[in-house]
């Protein structure tokens, strides 16, 4: 071999040497794919084994979600007017059916009964409820805006709006899902108390 072949020789293996070098320094830098973060939204009432007796006053109808929250992705606001969807930080399961069971659950604490969705009830008191937001903030606050209503039959009889925030203690999804469970539980009383005044 000519000395001119060893030097293009040498050459191509530096560049192959250098070419790896750099992807294995690319690869360290990447460092563990990135573990998805789920959170489960379910009420803290303590849950014991008993029979259910579904209250004949009242009956849960209607958990209408506004789309945007309507998403595995945690929301957050970035700026007034903007959000941003979480990739590794998503709800357990899709957020209306986890709503469902944590109103009814919370609820039935608040009115003393055990209040099942309409279609299981002979409850005529029924209530709806549609959630508008359910983000965090970019002043680091979790924000909950709702609206309900009660109604017989299809006959509204009240409406109402719930319009709160909580202050985050901490930065963090885990602690986002905590404020936004303390809210919906202040909501899920509310509602409570409007079913036990219109019940009365």
């Amino acid at each position: 071999m000519s000395k001119e072949q060893r030097t293009v020789s040498f050459g191509a293996q530096s560049m192959r040497v250098l070419a790896l070098a750099s992807l294995g320094l690319l690869m360290a830098c990447a460092g563990a794919p990135v573990q998805t973060q789920y959170y489960l939204l379910r009420s803290d009432v303590e849950q014991q084994s008993r029979g259910l007796m579904p209250s004949s006053t009242f009956a849960m109808g209607r958990i209408i979600v506004a789309p945007y929250i309507d998403q595995p992705g945690m929301v957050l606001e970035t700026a007034a007017g903007e959000i941003r969807p979480a990739m590794h930080h998503q709800w357990a399961e899709p957020l209306k059916e986890g709503l469902q069971q944590f109103l009814q659950v919370e609820v039935s604490a608040a009115v003393g009964e055990d209040v099942f969705p309409v279609d299981y009830s002979e409850g005529d008191l029924i209530f709806d409820v549609r959630i508008d937001q359910l983000h965090g903030s970019a002043q680091g606050e979790a924000v909950l805006v709702a609206y309900w209503w009660l109604r017989r039959e299809r006959e509204i009889t009240e409406t109402f709006q719930f319009s709160e925030r909580e202050s985050l203690r901490a930065d963090g999804y885990a602690e986002l899902a905590r404020a936004e469970k303390k809210l919906l539980k202040r909501l899920a009383r509310r509602i409570g108390d409007s079913l036990k005044e219109a019940g009365r």
